[in-house]
């Protein structure tokens, strides 16, 4: 019987089940860092500087490095072990083990008298009321004690761990060129409608244009020793404010022409003075006169939209 009753229990306790949940709440940052990796094979770039009339563009060649910066934090992981029914189990398991414990322990109060109101058929008389106490509280303990013991068990497996790691989280990626070297060679002005110009070699990595050869020119690109040069974006609007402004501002200054323009077509002009505006840009270029005298014109119509005031030469 004892046998039975500790199998009873380790099965019990044995296939309770253990329920384990686990989440992960981010810590302070310990540190910010870079790494930086080359990417492909080393290309040609160009960096232009306007001193009007001319353009200065500087070849260099570099690697294309890409540049990643990353976050060292702490993580903290959080598991919470818990047994379903547990608390059920041993409210249920204390109830039946102690009224089964009662009714054992006060078995002694109940007639041993047999219930002589019943007779089996070998002519034994009924059992008596401590007899019957006595099989309810047994019966009672085998169902409440593998159930409280289970229930204990379960709850003292349960409770909350954590455990500290380092987590590591790119935050930026960019691809720059890194390690650049000057470069000399054969230009190209590639693209664009129309015959291009014949190549020109640089000195000293750099090659000049001037506001003459650029005027009328429709190139799109530089091409350095048949490889194509890359260029930032802020280069590329140099470039094609320079070639504008080669070939507006060699037009000369005519204010009775400016003032029929706004007369017919006033649009137009406040066109054209947003190309000459752009010009101040370029250091050096002459282009105070021109936007004076379209001030002048529009003024003289009516048409000055507000805020348009004459922009002095860049020096």
């Amino acid at each position: 019987m004892k046998r039975a009753g500790a199998a009873v229990l380790v099965l019990a306790v044995g296939c309770a089940p253990l329920e384990v949940e686990r989440r992960t709440e981010r810590g302070p940052v310990l540190r910010t860092y870079t790494q930086q990796q080359r990417v492909g094979e080393r290309l040609p770039f160009a960096d232009l500087q306007a001193q009007w009339p001319q353009l200065t563009v500087s070849f260099t060649t570099a690697d294309i490095c890409r540049t990643e910066q990353h976050q060292e934090y702490a993580e903290e992981i959080i598991s919470t072990r818990s047994t379903s029914g547990a608390a059920a189990a041993v409210s249920t398991g204390g109830v039946l083990t102690a009224v089964g414990g009662g009714l054992l322990l006060g078995r002694t109060l109940f007639s041993d008298t047999p219930d002589r109101s019943a007779i089996d058929r070998e002519g034994r008389y009924g059992a008596s009321n401590r007899e019957v106490a006595t099989w309810w509280g047994v019966g009672l303990l085998i169902l409440g004690v593998p159930a409280l013991v289970t229930g204990l068990v379960g709850l003292s497996r349960g409770g909350e761990t954590r455990e500290t790691r380092k987590a590591d989280e790119m935050i930026a990626l960019r691809e720059v060129p890194c390690e650049p070297q000057p470069a000399d060679g054969m230009v190209e002005l590639a693209g664009g409608s129309g015959p291009p110009p014949p190549p020109r070699a640089t000195r000293n990595a750099t090659l000049v244009l001037t506001a003459d050869e650029m005027r009328g020119q429709t190139f799109t690109g530089l091409v350095l020793d048949g490889t194509p040069v890359l260029l930032q974006e802020d280069d590329r609007d140099r470039l094609e404010t320079f070639r504008t402004c080669a070939t507006l501002l060699a037009l000369p200054v005519d204010p009775q022409a400016l003032a029929r323009e706004a007369k017919q077509h006033p649009e137009r002009l406040r066109m054209r003075r947003g190309l000459a505006q752009a010009c101040t840009s370029l250091p050096g270029a002459p282009v105070g006169p021109l936007l004076d005298a379209i001030d002048a014109a529009l003024a003289g119509e009516g048409g000055a939209a507000p805020g348009m005031t004459p922009a002095p030469t860049p020096g």
